[in-house]
């Protein structure tokens, strides 16, 4: 069952999600306008960290996730709107959510990239959050434009929906447990 506001408001309680804004926002704390996140009616829109984003190129012909393929690290820039990554155009980054999250035992999340970056072309690429899961979530942002595109940190960029499940036998204790925030490479 999916689930609604109310239903992740009282999963917040137990820091599910750190932090937690409760409400959809707009607004960085300067008053800057910022792509929503937090609470909405069916989920919950996390931010992009801006601790940690590493960009793989087009000079990669191949990825083997067993070598852990080095990308480079892309500065945190500013503007007057905001912090700010680029992601060049055939490129993909890695980003972390700004949010540690914290899974229940019998909850499950499904993320998908915001409708305003699917409209540049972003393809947001995020796997799902297996129940018992800590951490900070990895995310693969996909630029397949001829243009670069600017993702801004500490705004939304993808929304998590949640989904009971029931209890499961056995939670997450697989090699992403307890993620940090900064970019975790493949691990085999």
């Amino acid at each position: 069952m999916l689930l609604n506001d109310i239903e992740i408001s009282k999963l917040a309680e137990n820091d599910i999600f750190m932090p937690y804004v409760g409400e959809k926002t707009k607004t960085l704390d300067n008053g800057q306008p910022a792509l929503s996140f937090g609470l909405s009616q069916s989920g919950y829109d996390i931010r992009l960290s801006p601790s940690s984003f590493v960009v793989y190129g087009r000079e990669a012909m191949e990825f083997d996730v067993k070598a852990a393929p080095e990308g480079r690290p892309v500065p945190l820039q500013s503007s007057s709107s905001g912090h700010f990554f680029v992601i060049p155009p055939g490129c993909h980054g890695l980003g972390v959510s700004s949010e540690r999250f914290s899974m229940p035992n019998h909850v499950m999340g499904l993320c998908w990239g915001k409708s305003t970056y699917a409209r540049t072309g972003l393809i947001t690429n995020i796997t799902p959050i297996e129940p018992g899961w800590c951490g900070h979530l990895t995310m693969s942002l996909i630029n397949p434009t001829s243009k670069y595109i600017r993702v801004y940190a500490n705004e939304g960029i993808a929304q998590v929906v949640l989904f009971r499940c029931g209890e499961v036998a056995k939670p997450y204790e697989g090699k992403y447990q307890d993620q940090g925030a900064s970019v975790t490479a493949a691990k085999v």
